[in-house]
Formats: structure tokens, sequence, C-alpha cells
């Protein structure tokens, strides 16, 4: 399905990175994936590749735009090409309430979380133009677009809501290009990430979201696997009519969005009205 098709997946080396990393090779992509910690990206590299897999891996962290530039170089040298781009590259940043929060890193978490997207989607674009066709698909993070907030992970709630603004505002620039722009939330996956909670003071992460990660951690989460088909197909032909859209790996079977008629001006957005969310009220 992804047949000469070139990727990169930022953050590829573990959890949901590394399933959206195997899917896209296994459908025939060619996959760089980053990540900042050498060793883990050379041990995610070497489970994935093999004769039918072309993976390949370059150290970057996303938050640092020469880093992002070097990515996007080593993608381009290896096919001439970049044709999907994955911001999936994220952290928590500092938990707790605002007050007792470090303000750098509060910065961080802004810094790789939102500009790594940025930086990357804005080094891929021309590549994209000039190939006429290109995805960006951007992962919001827990909560965002839900009915519930995230007390005490402020910089990572307001780092993934604006991850899934800039979506919406960029696929309105890209219309025309034939580059299509969206953002998934992947559902509460019992990744290294989420399990890291329960290292840290249960004061400190605040009750509800450290009995999630206890949950995540005896009975299991949504699949990460749920994430990588449905990045797979938003990087397919068959996801060209979708763009600019906040999609659920969990709750949006991607029969459903295979349906042209599903997509009004106003589904799958992010905003809300009168606390509900709407889609077809219009303003």
């Amino acid at each position: 399905m992804l047949e000469g098709k070139t990727a990169i997946v930022t953050g590829g080396s573990k959890g949901i990175g590394f399933a959206i990393t195997e899917e896209l090779s296994s459908l025939g992509a060619t996959v760089i994936l980053c990540s900042r910690t050498e060793k883990e990206l050379n041990l995610a590299v070497d489970k994935l590749s093999n004769s039918k897999r072309k993976v390949f891996g370059i150290v970057a962290d996303v938050s640092q735009f020469t880093d992002c530039q070097r990515l996007s170089d080593y993608a381009y040298s290896l096919t001439g090409r970049i044709d999907i781009l994955v911001n999936n590259a994220g952290i928590f940043g500092p938990v707790g309430l605002l007050e007792t929060n470090d303000p750098e890193a509060w910065k961080k978490a802004l810094e790789i979380n939102l500009l790594g997207a940025v930086y990357c989607s804005i080094l891929v674009i021309p590549y994209m133009k000039k190939q006429g066709s290109g995805k960006i698909i951007n992962l919001a993070g827990a909560g965002v677009g839900g009915v519930r907030s995230l007390p005490r992970f402020s910089a990572y709630y307001t780092s993934k809501a604006a991850v899934v603004s800039f979506t919406e505002t960029l696929a309105v620039e890209l219309e025309g290009e034939n580059i299509q722009v969206n953002a998934i939330a992947p559902g509460a996956v019992a990744s290294e990430l989420m399990l890291s909670l329960l290292k840290m003071d249960q004061s400190q992460v605040g009750e509800d979201m450290y009995q999630t990660s206890k949950q995540l951690q005896n009975e299991g989460g949504t699949p990460p696997e749920l994430a990588a088909k449905l990045v797979a197909f938003l990087a397919s032909k068959n996801a060209n009519h979708i763009t600019g859209r906040l999609l659920s790996a969990k709750w949006d079977p991607i029969e459903d969005l295979k349906d042209k008629s599903k997509f009004t001006q106003n589904s799958y957005r992010l905003r809300r009205v009168d606390n509900k969310m709407f889609y077809e009220t219009v303003i």
C-alpha cells in the first residue's frame, strides 16, 4: 500500500512510534526514525530491519531546528523524496501543580511536543510541494478533544492541544497542494511514558492519572497497533479526502473514515460550544 513512499517518524524507537514505524515499513515504505537516545535507536533499527523492511535511524532532538534539518536532509538523501511525516516525539514535561513546575522544563515540553512538529513540517513541506503530494500526521495526546482537561500536566496538555490547532491551521494553508495534515489521538496506551507515572509520588501525579496508570499496568490499555493502523490509513491515498481533522484510533473505525460523506465542514474537529462537542452547529 505504501511501496515507494518515504516516511519520517519522530520518536520512533519505542512505544507508539515503534508500532507506527513497524506498520509503515511492513506496508512497503522506507522509514527513517529518530530518537534522542542512540542505544534505543540502534535497538529499534536492528529489530525492524530485514529483507522486507527498509528502516533507518538517526539521532536527533526535535526541539533543535538544526537536528530536524539533519533528519530531513538524511531522509531525502536516501530516496530523493519525503512522502510522510509522523510527528510522534513527545514528553510529559513537569508533572504537578503549575506553581511547582520548573519553567525551563515547561518550556522544554513545548519545544519537543509542539515546536518539534512545527520544525519538521517546515522542512518537509517544500519536498512535498515539489512532489505534488504529501501526508503530515501529528500525535495529539491524552485528554485533547475529550470532556476533561489534565490538571498537573499543564505543559503536556497545552502543547498537545496546540498541536491540534496547528494541524487545522496548516491543513488550510496547504489546501490545493495535495498535502493532507491530520492529528490522531492514540488512546490510553500502556506505554513506557504512561507507566513512568507510577514511579512518581501519587500526590504529584494526581489520583485520577495515577489510578489510570496503575490500571494500564495491570490490565493493559489501547493497543499501540490501533494508532499505527490509523496512521497507515491516513498516509495512504485512501485518505486523500481527510485533512485538518482530529481522529481517534480507538473510537473512529477506519471503515467509517473511508466514507467521504462523514466529513462535513465541522466533523472531527477540536472545537466545543456550550460545553458540548459540536459538528453541525453554525456560529
